[in-house]
């Protein structure tokens, strides 16, 4: 069942936190520009009891969602699926805001002071309300049309009984499963704050979502691994991860804005980080349109880059902002990056890619 999927836009009233373990959230009231309140609970720790896993960019850059972002209208917008894409919505695996390794798992209540998941957004949240700034709640308004809907305590307590959940990955949930029908793409929730002088981004996973995905349903493909957190401020990690393992191959810079007509001059480097030649043939770069480059016939010599000229017929790299994706021959992503309106703005000069 697909989400009723959007984005809220509006400024920080008040929130409290819940450290009871039954399900607790930290609760915020957002008022829109049409005086409208809100309620945006966020999820600080799994059904099964195991830590959230915390992602924090700060600043955001880089991004096609930053461009896009003021001219979103104020209160939440419905956003369907065809409408969805790396300038407008959320995707964790698509369109990545974060380096993986980053991901932290996060208790979500503790007795000290800034040593909780709760403690950490709360900080920013103070911050952003201070300096008058604004949140956009990428997930699911509630109660959708139609649904029955009981109000709880804490609708009295912020005076509304609308808002937006869901607030973290919505992908990747075990298929069959309790949360397999939150499963999609470019749907994914978390929370952009919007400073006078820079964007932050708070995302949320559950260690229960497997990556990769399938890019229709959004169901763990029957590859897909854990992408294990890092250690957890303060404590030690639920268990100890795995190495992270870098992608053999990688997108290392890119094109987006040649000299001149954009057609047939836009092109990606790809790198091997690996000792041994790689086959690319029948690999393809894939832009946020969906549109896929079908690579030909190319090896990659061990540790050395190499240049892909596309076609202009099928991926296509946007000035305005956008995602470039690898995907073997079996369809399966290896690497994802984003660049922003602003990387592209210089003509003739090569995006460079860090992770």
């Amino acid at each position: 069942m697909a989400l009723a999927y959007g984005v809220l836009r509006g400024k920080i009233d008040i929130f409290k936190r819940e450290d009871d373990l039954d399900t607790p959230h930290l609760q915020i009231k957002v008022i829109d520009g049409q005086n409208k309140a809100w309620r945006v609970p966020v999820n600080v720790l799994s059904a099964d009891q195991s830590f959230l896993i915390f992602h924090r960019v700060d600043p955001l850059q880089s991004h096609p969602l930053l461009a896009n972002l003021p001219q979103v209208a104020s209160g939440f917008t419905l956003l369907p699926a065809p409408s969805r894409s790396a300038s407008t919505a959320v995707d964790y695996l698509r369109a990545p805001l974060f380096d993986w390794p980053t991901g932290v798992a996060v208790p979500s209540t503790r007795p000290g002071e800034n040593d909780d998941l709760q403690d950490m957004l709360i900080a920013y949240l103070k911050q952003l309300k201070a300096q008058n700034g604004e949140i956009f709640a990428f997930g699911a308004r509630f109660p959708e049309p139609g649904e029955a809907f009981s109000p709880r305590p804490i609708d009295g307590e912020m005076n509304t009984t609308q808002g937006v959940h869901d607030i973290h990955m919505n992908q990747g949930n075990p298929h069959p499963g309790r949360f397999a029908k939150d499963n999609g793409v470019f749907q994914d929730g978390g929370l952009i704050l919007r400073f006078p002088t820079r964007f932050v981004a708070l995302m949320l996973r559950f260690q229960t979502q497997w990556l990769p995905t399938d890019n229709s349903t959004g169901h763990p493909l029957p590859n897909a691994q854990p992408i294990p957190p890092g250690s957890a401020p303060g404590t030690e990690p639920p268990q100890a991860p795995p190495p992270i393992a870098n992608p053999a191959v990688y997108i290392e810079r890119a094109l987006v804005n040649p000299p001149g007509t954009d057609t047939k001059k836009e092109s990606i480097v790809l790198g091997n980080t690996t000792s041994a030649p790689v086959d690319l043939s029948g690999w393809s770069l894939v832009d946020k349109n969906d549109n896929a480059e079908t690579i030909a016939a190319l090896s990659l010599p061990p540790g050395k880059s190499r240049l892909v000229l596309l076609s202009g017929r099928s991926a296509q790299l946007g000035n305005k902002g956008g995602t470039i994706r690898l995907k073997n021959k079996q369809g399966v992503q290896i690497h994802a990056v984003t660049y922003s309106q602003e990387d592209a703005k210089e003509e003739g000069r090569y995006v460079r890619f860090n992770t």
